[in-house]
């Protein structure tokens, strides 16, 4: 897999606990699978929130509604 340099700013405190779980060479690693970790959670968020609004009858009659007015022309 191909690899790009990143800078990015934590706080510092963070910067400490980091340095005291993971050694230095491992850090790539270990921040790569935190992000992944977090952005599976946040996918898995989303698509529940979608599946919710899918099935919410209120939103479903709005968008009946708005499509009745798109066709009034």
């Amino acid at each position: 897999m191909r690899t790009i340099n990143v800078t990015f700013s934590i706080p510092e405190n963070i910067n400490i606990l980091l340095h005291s779980f993971v050694e230095k060479r491992g850090l790539s690693k270990f921040v790569t699978k935190a992000i992944e970790k977090a952005l599976e959670e946040e996918k898995n968020t989303l698509k529940a929130a979608f599946k919710e609004a899918e099935n919410d009858p209120d939103l479903k009659e709005t968008i009946n509604d708005w499509a009745a007015l798109d066709g009034e022309d």
